[in-house]
């Protein structure tokens, strides 16, 4: 796993086949807020929910990956727009509900997938501020974003607020405190939501996915995170996608406060 930013590269992920042909339209008509949506696992979960039929709100720190996003969709005949946001100002998020709902017309989905890379570190050398930032982005920030689309979700006929976790919110690794309390703190915020609103019929849930095949996962740490997992390989962001789709859609009605783990097996073996 990634230990800084700089750690980074510049790979270029190959992508797994998504079939963006109008097979089962089961999102027509909703709208989707998918924050981190620009780059990544986000941009993948935006792309199949439009070509599922939702309009999307491509939420991103960075606007221009936002642009880009939301303009590769629209160009294959989806309906996106770009919204830049920094998703741990409150008041921020709140206005960007707002946008999102006045722009596509309410809220139906709403996808907590937005991140931070992380050092692993021990307790005695976890740096306050990276910790603090996981706590923003990973629990306030989802709080106070579904806080703030609770009007829209109670207004919808299939609310649906979705969270993209971590396997290490369930099994901590003994380092990086800020991601592992954060993930872990993550699903407990899901699972509160999803029993508070079980009689409103907001579902709630989470993807556990373990390390995905994006730039953020460095050439150097591929083979050691391949080989703990019992299928071999990572995750690709199109199959963590996959999963967002079918929780957004009508074929879950039935699921809510769970926590899906997508991780190749990995928690069979422990990790």
């Amino acid at each position: 796993m990634p230990t800084s930013q700089t750690q980074a590269t510049t790979r270029q992920v190959p992508q797994r086949v998504i079939d963006l042909s109008p097979q089962a339209r089961s999102l027509d008509g909703r709208v989707a807020l998918i924050t981190g949506a620009g780059r990544g696992a986000g941009r993948a979960h935006a792309r199949l929910l439009a070509a599922r039929g939702a309009a999307v709100a491509v939420v991103d720190i960075d606007a221009e990956v936002a642009r880009d996003t939301a303009a590769e969709i629209e160009s294959a005949g989806g309906r996106a727009l770009p919204f830049a946001c920094d998703i741990t100002d409150r008041a921020t998020g709140g206005r960007l509900v707002a946008q999102v709902a006045e722009a596509l017309g309410g809220l139906d989905i709403l996808v907590h997938n937005a991140g931070l890379i992380y050092s692993m570190t021990g307790l005695e050398a976890t740096d306050d501020a990276n910790f603090d930032r996981l706590l923003a982005i990973n629990v306030q920030a989802p709080l106070y974003l579904t806080r703030a689309a609770l009007p829209h979700l109670r207004a919808s006929s299939a609310p649906r607020v979705i969270f993209i976790n971590s396997q290490w919110g369930q099994v901590p690794d003994g380092h990086s405190y800020g991601y592992m309390v954060s993930k872990a703190g993550q699903l407990g915020l899901m699972k509160t939501l999803a029993k508070e609103f079980v009689g409103e019929g907001i579902l709630v849930n989470a993807i556990t996915p373990g390390a995905i095949l994006t730039r953020m996962v460095p050439d150097q740490y591929i083979a050691a995170e391949q080989a703990a997992i019992p299928l071999g390989r990572l995750v690709h962001p199109e199959e963590i996608a996959a999963v967002v789709a079918f929780l957004a859609s009508d074929e879950a009605a039935f699921i809510t406060g769970q926590a899906i783990p997508v991780n190749g097996g990995a928690l069979l073996v422990g990790i």
